[in-house]
């Protein structure tokens, strides 16, 4: 029943060719949270001290995993491999950028080595220097894209340690999810599908209140980063595009070919950055863009079609080019936007959301240790004692060691220098912009906005809680003037049962995870 962090894996349907989809996010396979559905009702068994033993065996195991905070350490791992997955991301997109700027030069050089092309240039005088400048140019092109690939590889690496250190405590929250499911399958066997006490319905209602906040969290915290992975292409390629199109100030004006190539090249980047924006912008549905809105992006679209009209016009050239780095700049802003949703509202509430989650279990499961001492103690005369044991041997603690230990020495294999010059590549004017003020930021999305209709949930759950709590008062009442001698209010008519609020339950989606290599960055 419960357990762990959440974030629900999906994809983009229906991209464009050579648009990402964004991968899943996060150091780990996330760890799906709800209350387990049973496919046939559970029938009742016979009450006996084996049993008993069962439970505290089950229950000695949930506290033995809920005290070394499985949950709170899975996030922070997770977490910290998402930060190293943003420098993955860029790195991938500026690979991929260079790659093709080398092929492009490589190109030139078999272009210029083509015996009409060398006879015509030496008749001119000019195939030596032509040669050289092409040569240089494809061996500068080379080592820029061997950098990248290098730290690209030594970015993987401690990205790769980083979701092991994940997976570990990610086993540990499943195996405390089977835990709850196991336990609350007990319960059932023994109680019976209603409830053995007033507290136990209410404090099962609001942990089921308290899963479906955190995985509406969840989904909005997966959906903004993989958002995010999409402005990281678009501001790659918008990067690459700009540095061709300056390039064309260098061809004669009087060599239309030779510009209307170099535009192309130049043009499909920005076409391609601006599909990436407009798939961020319909993956996350709801949110308004504050930055490289669609009259932005519509008005660069415009500008590549006038300068298309013009080509060999160099204050047209210049023109467009103004109007490609202000588009630039709104998409940096734009990734910094994210930024600072997700960590400063998004984590923060999917915390907020964990804890509330792991206190409401804990107070649940010492509820549900009251009425099993009570059902002992009414069975067999005697007090259920539990003793807790003191934490074992781990298996794990020394898989972590291990991998941390391995991480440490990825660390110091890491040449590292060239990293900053690398993903500075994507920035306006080559390097990494001045964050703007969080004060000149734009305003963050509602709540509604992050996380669907929020009043409108807060004012059900308010509305339920309050019918129980009603309920819970006028059957003590009844119990009262009838002078029950035991409590049953698991016999109340017009509670929902166990089945009946699991029905009533959201379930995650089911995982949807697509080979990323069928769905390539837009070139």
């Amino acid at each position: 029943m419960g357990g762990c962090s959440s974030s629900l894996q999906d994809a983009l349907k229906g991209k464009k060719k050579d648009q990402p989809a964004p991968p899943p996010s996060g150091g780990a396979n996330v760890v799906p949270v709800h209350r387990p559905k049973r496919k046939k009702d559970v029938e009742r068994i016979e009450f006996s001290e084996g049993l008993v033993q069962d439970y505290i065996n089950l229950e000695k195991a949930i506290h033995r995993l809920e005290k070394k905070n499985v949950l709170k350490k899975y996030e922070s791992k997770t977490i910290f491999a998402d930060d190293i997955k943003k420098t993955v991301d860029q790195l991938e997109a500026t690979f991929k950028e260079l790659k093709k700027q080398t092929e492009k030069e490589k190109a030139d050089i078999d272009n210029i080595e083509q015996p009409s092309v060398k006879s015509f240039l030496k008749q001119q005088g000019t195939w030596d220097q032509r040669f050289s400048k092409e040569k240089q140019e494809y061996l500068d092109a080379l080592n820029r894209q061997e950098v990248a690939e290098k730290e690209l590889k030594g970015a993987k690496l401690q990205y790769d340690r980083a979701v092991k250190i994940a997976e570990i405590y990610k086993r540990q929250c499943d195996n405390l999810n089977d835990l709850y499911e196991k336990q609350d399958t007990m319960l059932m066997q023994i109680f019976g599908p209603d409830y053995a006490s007033s507290a136990e319905n209410s404090l099962e209602a609001e942990l089921d209140d308290a899963l479906e906040w955190q995985q509406r969290v969840s989904l909005a915290k997966f959906k903004w980063t993989n958002g995010r992975v999409l402005l990281v292409h678009a501001n790659t390629q918008m990067a690459f595009g700009i540095t061709r199109w300056k390039e064309l100030d260098q061809i004669e004006s009087t060599n239309t070919r030779m510009r209307y190539f170099a535009a192309a090249e130049a043009r499909n980047n920005f076409i391609a950055a601006g599909q990436n924006v407009q798939s961020c912008r319909v993956y996350l549905g709801r949110v308004k863009f504050p930055y490289a809105t669609e009259e932005e992006m519509a008005a660069m679209e415009q500008a590549i079609q006038n300068s298309f009209n013009d080509i060999q016009s160099n204050a047209s050239l210049k023109k467009a080019l103004n109007v490609y780095q202000n588009t630039h700049k709104k998409i940096t802003a734009l990734i910094q936007w994210f930024d600072k949703v997700i960590n400063d509202t998004i984590l923060k509430d999917l915390d907020k959301a964990n804890t509330a989650v792991a206190k409401k279990q804990k107070a649940l499961r010492e509820e549900r240790l009251v009425l099993m001492k009570q059902k002992v103690k009414q069975q067999f005369g005697h007090d259920l004692d539990i003793t807790y044991d003191s934490d074992g041997p781990d298996e794990s603690e020394d898989e972590l060691l291990a991998l941390e230990a391995d991480q440490v020495k990825d660390q110091k294999d890491l040449p590292g220098k060239d990293l900053t010059e690398i993903l500075n590549l994507s920035q306006p004017e080559g390097r990494d912009p001045s964050p703007l003020p969080l004060s000149q930021l734009a305003p963050i999305p509602s709540k509604d906005a992050l996380f669907g209709d929020v009043k409108k949930k807060i004012s059900e759950y308010e509305d339920t809680r309050s019918t129980l709590q009603k309920r819970n008062f006028l059957e003590r009442e009844r119990q009262e003037l009838a002078l029950q001698e035991k409590l049953k209010i698991r016999a109340q008519k017009h509670r929902r049962t166990r089945k009946q609020r699991r029905k009533s339950t959201i379930v995650p989606l089911p995982a949807v995870i697509e080979d990323e290599s069928e769905h390539k960055p837009a070139d």
